[in-house]
C-alpha cells in the first residue's frame, strides 16, 4: 500500500472571517445582519439613500408607500 501524504491546509479566502489553518479557537463568524451593522461597512462613504431619507424626515415628508394597504389586501386574498 502506498504511503499517504499529509494534506496541505487550504488558506482561508480573503474576507471569509474564518481561519481554517489555525488550531486555536476563533469567535463565530458574524451573521449577515451583524456584518451589515458594522461601522466600516461603507468604507467611510455615507450612503446617498440614507442621507436623502434623513433630509426628507427633517423636512417633514412621510412614507407614502402602500405597504399597509397591500399587506391587508394580501391577507384577505390568502384566506
Amino acid at each position: 500500500m502506498p504511503a499517504r501524504r499529509a494534506r496541505t491546509p487550504t488558506p482561508p479566502r480573503p474576507g471569509s472571517g474564518v481561519d481554517l489553518t489555525s488550531a486555536r479557537p476563533t469567535p463565530q463568524p458574524a451573521l449577515p445582519h451583524e456584518r451589515d451593522e458594522q461601522v466600516g461597512m461603507t468604507g467611510g462613504v455615507p450612503s446617498q439613500r440614507v442621507q436623502q431619507g434623513a433630509r426628507d424626515l427633517k423636512h417633514g415628508l412621510q412614507d407614502t408607500s402602500r405597504a399597509t394597504e397591500a399587506d391587508t389586501a394580501y391577507k384577505k386574498l390568502k384566506r
